[in-house]
């Protein structure tokens, strides 16, 4: 086994000594303490450094703001973190095609303000994720982050159109393009999207951007029912209008469905839900002091969070028979996913109940952090492969992955 001091000594040599040093308390992913951080500049030192580390029987789990690193199970062992904070920066924009590429450890935030501010354009990257703001852009497409967006523009692998990489050996690999439509050759950028760092180490990625919207119009409908909550937001996915938001919030009682489109096109679509459906349009000060109340639900507080998927028509079983049991509840209901938060020893019963109903629920933060259980032998024995093919020596984040990947 290499020392310490020996590692210090080998990536000083390979990145600088200024941007190498012993691992604390504060690296420790899952638990685990690492005992160096790296900070490659670019993909070439990134590839410097995981070759080292391979050729030494190192372990590396990559890092970018750190916002999800406990995500996933906790890694066989830790070695070195690769920070991807230098990594930084957008490496093209075409805002007339609505493609851009960024490099991997760029903020989300510095993202969305760049996109927002080229003249003569105003574009977004469809992306709310959990503590968005200070996430990068690898660990987004890398845990496959989204947030309520998520009901129409899908989450990162929808948006993802291509990506550069570094595999564990330190070859520098490229998937996709810059054009929405590319059909060229086997698609690792979007097998990249939730592998949780096992594969490769994410240093570009390629998205698909859209207009920022002239207007927006929240509907709320308020209801102590869950029947009547549910009810309301199904009857609303059969209708002809497009919302970029709907969300079911538990405790405050409260479906939140925002429409975004020109002036007219917002008013026009929140005016017939609410003629067809019942709730009100709320005012714009309304909108903004709701948005803030709820923002981040159900990560504020104390308490477990879990990322939970069931069936669309089994959300109000679920809601139902937890209400009194879960302290948080934010629901996309018309995909059936979204986030839970509840006491330590209630974990068993809102496990239990999700299994009930056919559902899954994943750990994201507190005790007994998982990637989840493996439900189908086929798919883990493929991913299991892909693992084989990609980092055959158990480099990158071993264990992280659902089936100890």
């Amino acid at each position: 086994m290499v020392s310490t001091a020996q590692e210090l000594q080998l990536f000083n040599e390979l990145v600088g000594a200024a941007h190498v040093r012993a691992a604390g308390a504060a690296d420790a992913v899952g638990g685990v303490i690492p005992r160096v951080v790296v900070s490659p500049a670019d993909e070439m030192e990134v590839a410097s450094v995981l070759s080292a580390a391979t050729a030494r029987g190192l372990v590396v789990v990559a890092r970018g703001g750190g916002t999800k690193i406990d995500w996933g199970s906790p890694p066989e062992r830790c070695d070195v973190v690769l920070s991807t904070s230098r990594i930084e920066g957008i490496v093209d924009h075409e805002p007339a095609d609505l493609v851009c590429v960024v490099r991997g450890g760029t903020t989300l935030r510095r993202v969305q303000e760049a996109l927002a501010s080229a003249p003569g354009f105003r574009q977004r990257l469809m992306l709310d994720p959990p503590h968005g703001a200070g996430a990068t852009i690898g660990g987004v497409v890398a845990t496959a982050a989204s947030g309520p967006l998520r009901t129409r523009f899908g989450t990162p692998r929808d948006l993802v159109i291509g990506a550069s990489f570094v595999l564990s050996d330190g070859t520098v690999a490229r998937s996709g393009g810059k054009v929405v439509k590319n059909v060229a050759g086997f698609d690792v950028a979007k097998l990249l999207v939730g592998s949780l760092g096992t594969l490769a180490v994410i240093t570009e990625v390629a998205f698909r951007l859209h207009p920022v919207p002239a207007a927006s119009r929240t509907v709320a409908l308020e209801s102590r029912s869950v029947l009547d909550l549910c009810t309301f937001a199904t009857r609303l996915g059969r209708m002809q209008v497009t919302p970029s938001v709907v969300d079911l919030h538990w405790p405050e009682g409260v479906v939140l469905a925002r429409f975004d489109s020109s002036d007219l096109g917002a008013t026009v679509q929140a005016e017939r839900v609410t003629a067809e459906l019942g709730g009100r349009i709320l005012t714009d000060a309304e909108q903004a002091a709701l948005t803030t109340a709820l923002v981040g639900s159900p990560w504020t507080g104390d308490g477990l969070v879990g990322a939970l998927a069931v069936l669309p028509s089994r959300v109000g079983e679920f809601l139902s028979s937890m209400s009194a049991t879960c302290d948080a509840v934010a629901l996309r209901p018309l995909l059936g996913t979204g986030d839970v938060r509840f006491a330590p020893e209630a974990r068993d019963m809102v496990a239990s109940a999700v299994r009930a109903i056919g559902g899954r629920l994943v750990i994201r933060r507190g005790y007994g952090i998982t990637a989840g259980e493996a439900e189908d032998g086929v798919a883990l024995d493929l991913m299991r492969s892909v693992k084989r093919q990609l980092d055959p020596a158990r480099t990158l984040s071993p264990g992280r992955q659902v089936g100890g990947i």
